[in-house]
């Protein structure tokens, strides 16, 4: 496992777009945690002091944050993407290949990097969170509380890492991997407004939400990992957080791993059966 990641990491290294992208990244999340408690948005001419809203709370504060961070996750992707196409254009792939590397190993080079970048940015985050929890939220819940959060958080990275992976192994090229991912979002996004168009935004039976299948699409399922967080401006008028305790739907973690697995499978499928 050193020897592969060793590999990894020296293409990392030498590859500047994705030193600057993974730079950019996590400069990005530490230069947050030190903003953060200074950013008071402007909206309708009123400020917005995030502190006294209950931002920084616990538990709130575990999926506020894993919810902002979680759109950084374009930069890591790109970078995915391009070490992955490089690999063709370059014809490193095929030297590694002639140098001893099975297509096996190689593949699972490229997996052991998604998992290392979804733990470093995850254990960034937990980081960053913990140290603006403990120094400002005001709540009596325990630190623990909503951690739940930094698992599917993790989750949703891997997912992400993992399709741009195989995208980029199914089109061989950048653009083209990232219009394939632009595609595949466009379609979603149609189907999921034609059911909601279809079934509305409640059941009128149960005077419930209903279930909308187009949630538990790769894309739609991985977005309902850390929903967007919800706010209740009565609770801050009665001196408590403006922010709503949601918890992570287990199902749809269970779903995400499952399209995570299965992009492994076609990944390493089309690998091996592909000519180089």
């Amino acid at each position: 496992m050193k020897r592969l990641l060793s590999i990894e990491w020296s293409k990392l290294y030498n590859y500047k777009a994705a030193r600057i992208f993974i730079l950019l990244y996590f400069v990005a999340l530490i230069a947050f945690g030190v903003i953060a408690s200074f950013i008071k948005p402007n909206v309708g001419g009123m400020e917005i002091n995030l502190k006294e809203l209950g931002f920084f709370d616990f538990p709130y504060i575990w999926q506020n944050i894993t919810f902002l961070f979680a759109i950084g996750k374009l930069f890591l992707g790109m970078i995915i993407i391009m070490n992955m196409t490089n690999e063709y254009s370059n014809g490193t792939l095929k030297q590694n290949l002639i140098d001893g590397l099975s297509k096996e190993e190689f593949i699972r080079s490229k997996w052991l990097t998604n998992i290392v970048l979804a733990l470093a940015s995850a254990l960034f985050v937990f980081i960053i969170t913990s140290i603006l929890g403990l120094i400002f939220s005001g709540s009596t819940f325990s630190f623990y509380d909503g951690m739940a959060f930094l698992f599917a958080y993790f989750i949703k990275l891997l997912f992400f890492f993992t399709l741009c992976l195989f995208l980029a192994v199914l089109l061989k090229k950048s653009v083209l991997a990232l219009l394939g991912f632009f595609v595949l979002w466009m379609v979603e996004g149609s189907l999921m407004i034609a059911e909601l168009l279809t079934k509305g935004t409640t059941d009128k039976e149960l005077n419930e939400q209903p279930i909308f299948i187009t949630d538990y699409l790769p894309l739609g399922s991985s977005g309902k990992l850390i929903p967007y967080p919800s706010v209740d401006l009565q609770g801050f008028l009665m001196n408590k957080s403006a922010f709503v305790m949601q918890y992570v739907n287990w199902s749809f973690v269970l779903t995400s791993v499952c399209y995570t697995a299965l992009f492994m499978f076609l990944t390493s499928f089309l690998l091996k059966r592909r000519d180089l």
